[in-house]
């Protein structure tokens, strides 16, 4: 069965991205429909393949004959309030907990130099999180933190401030009634102090969203890191499936596709290596960081 949301005036803008010898166009996961016009962009961008996803929580389902289904966290709620008031009470304490023990939300327009450090600092804080290497360790620097974290028509970046010290960021980016957090991230060190930082970061910008209208929250593929799946689902995220598709442009795409090559590299370690995930964080202690880092060696 597929069903599609009406075509809309503006084009959506795909991204070129390379893996192997393959080149991907790809959308904003979760945020933009899928138009058959979409097909005719990607061939003009030179890609191999098209990757695209459906959404069926806005009635959209996309199956085509080659595809993965993945399991997705999604939080859907009608307001602020009805959402807080779903939690359970420990949820809702620790939630409490981060303003009454000194730690401030704010937003973030447009980052000041000190503020895109503080950024950068969080995400360098260790290379290591839920016992595996951090892909964000290596890959925020001040530069791409000034560009990114910005508040504006598509994107809405807050932090915490705590004793005058950036100790958590959030970033989420949205449109129409949807949205997906890029980024939410507490400092390590801050949480032997303070407890609820995270669910703090979570609960200003369901609040953010829930006054522009935005229903829908997703927050990445569940099943992959234990401790993040457990904070999604004490603060109300549930499973849904989403069906990947692939739509292969090109002979070299289909003849690849005969031997099981066809996806990119973060939709290969949640589907055929995804035995591997849980058994990385025990091999990259004895691996070095290099190596890690060029052969994306984090799942």
């Amino acid at each position: 069965m597929i069903k599609l949301s009406p075509a809309s005036k503006d084009k959506s803008t795909l991204i070129l991205s390379k893996f192997a010898s393959l080149r991907f166009a790809r959308g904003d996961d979760f945020l933009d429909p899928f138009h058959e016009h979409s097909i005719d962009e990607a061939k003009s961008l030179g890609a191999d393949i098209m990757v695209f996803c459906d959404r069926p929580w806005m009635g959209e389902y996309l199956q085509r004959p080659l595809s993965d289904r993945i399991e997705i966290a999604l939080l859907s709620f009608n307001s602020f309030d009805d959402w807080f008031s779903s939690l359970k009470k420990d949820t809702r304490n620790e939630i409490r907990k981060g303003s009454k023990e000194g730690v401030e939300i704010h937003g973030i327009k447009e980052p000041s130099v000190s503020e895109a450090q503080g950024i950068v600092d969080i995400f360098r804080e260790s290379p290591f999180r839920e016992g595996r290497y951090f892909e964000g360790y290596h890959t925020w620097n001040l530069k791409n933190v000034m560009e990114s974290f910005k508040t504006n028509e598509e994107f809405i970046s807050i932090a915490a401030i705590y004793e005058g010290k950036i100790v958590g960021v959030a970033r989420v980016k949205f449109k129409g009634e949807v949205a997906v957090i890029k980024n939410l991230l507490s400092s390590l060190a801050v949480r032997r102090k303070v407890r609820g930082v995270a669910n703090s970061l979570l609960a200003t910008q369901i609040k953010t969203l829930s006054d522009i209208g935005v229903e829908h929250l997703a927050y990445g593929k569940l099943g992959i890191l234990g401790g993040l799946d457990r904070f999604r689902v004490v603060n109300g995220f549930r499973s849904v499936l989403v069906d990947y598709n692939y739509e292969l442009l090109t002979r070299r795409a289909r003849l690849l596709a005969k031997f099981g090559l066809y996806q990119p590299r973060d939709l290969i370690f949640s589907t055929k290596l995804r035995f591997v995930v849980p058994m990385s964080g025990s091999l990259q202690k004895h691996m070095p960081m290099r190596l890690i880092q060029k052969f994306h060696l984090y799942g």
